[in-house]
């Protein structure tokens, strides 16, 4: 395996041991077990949609505590606004520059995937997160939560709000971003399966053309004047969800729609604080960048290939993980803030 650079041989063990160490259960009844496999020297590269955001720059964080702890490298680095054309260029830089491991959240997944490809046909592993690559592009998926969570989350918020009954738009992402696309695919047929839900009518969703701050704020303009009898909007994304709550607030709606969705909870804190949302939701961040760091360190060594039903653990109490149809693992569950919670998280 190449990217085994150092061994720490324990006492006399051969070196059958050894490779037998790397494989154990890094986590045991809880407790951190010593890690018999460092990377020295190996270096890896994260890549978020775009740089500049609390929840990348988290999973970051996150990812580069466990990167330390296994003897791995981390480099960090991305477009500063929305675009597969540039994150295609990181590809190639970090495949050049002889990175062993890749973790991406794809601003389009078509777009670049042919590029992961190639970098794997050199030797890259390549580990998604927070927003999938085409699975052939990829080893593992790490989500942050699951999409079914989501989805229930999000209708639980709005509708609790409004006795469930009356209708609302998504302001989503960019239309190409996968993860929005299966979220409110996932949110739609619940809406259509579930009789909690069925006096809740879902009116459009809305997809700006980049993932700024400044379009979430024009659309979520275009939105309260084209359909001013909705209840409220769910905005499945950080950047949306504060910009829409900017607006509400500006144009003094507090008490006519409710905005709620998946927000960072710095982000949030003024709307929340203020009254104007009650409720918004999101994952771990950084829990999700160290799952992923962890997830890449088992297919670095070659014991994480994606196939369903294989199980691993990892350090620090992060605990062990078992992947999912499509290589796909979760990384947690998604958390509800409001005024009774949001000062004891920071993330």
């Amino acid at each position: 395996m190449k990217v085994l650079r150092n061994w720490r041989l324990l006492g006399t063990a051969s070196a059958a041991l050894v490779v037998a160490a790397v494989a154990t259960l890094l986590t045991v009844g809880g407790a951190t077990a010593r890690i018999a496999h460092r990377a020295s020297g190996t270096t890896l590269f994260m890549l978020p949609k775009f740089t500049g955001i609390p929840p990348f720059t988290q999973a970051d964080q996150g990812a580069a505590k466990v990167a330390k702890a296994y003897g791995y490298t981390l480099k960090y680095g991305g477009p500063t606004t929305g675009s597969a054309t540039q994150q295609v260029n990181f590809i190639n830089n970090a495949a050049a520059a002889g990175d062993k491991g890749l973790f991406i959240s794809a601003d389009n997944p078509a777009a670049v995937s042919p590029a992961l490809n190639r970098a794997r046909a050199h030797g890259m592993k390549v580990v998604s997160f927070d927003s999938d690559v085409e699975p052939n592009a990829r080893t593992v998926y790490v989500e942050g939560t699951s999409a079914a969570s989501i989805a229930q989350t999000e209708l639980n918020m709005l509708g609790s709000q409004i006795h469930y009954r009356g209708s609302f738009v998504i302001l989503s992402a960019q239309a190409t971003d996968s993860n929005q696309v299966l979220w409110n695919n996932v949110l739609k047929q619940d809406l259509k399966k579930d009789k909690k839900y069925k006096n809740m009518k879902l009116l459009a969703i809305v997809n700006p053309p980049n993932d700024g701050t400044p379009a979430a704020v024009q659309y979520t303009q275009s939105i309260i004047q084209k359909y001013p009898t909705m209840k409220g909007i769910i905005a499945p994304t950080t950047v949306a969800v504060a910009a829409a709550a900017q607006v509400v607030k500006q144009q003094h709606l507090c008490s006519k729609y409710v905005v709620t969705g998946l927000g960072d909870p710095q982000q949030m804190k003024p709307y929340v604080t203020s009254g104007c949302v009650k409720q918004f939701a999101l994952w771990n961040f950084a829990r999700e960048g160290e799952v992923a760091m962890c997830t890449m360190h088992y297919v670095l060594i070659g014991k994480v290939t994606g196939k369903e039903g294989q199980t691993y653990s990892c350090p620090d109490g992060l605990g062990k993980f078992k992947v999912g149809p499509q290589g796909t693992v979760k990384a947690g569950n998604a958390e509800v803030f409001s005024k009774k919670n949001l000062k004891a998280f920071t993330f």
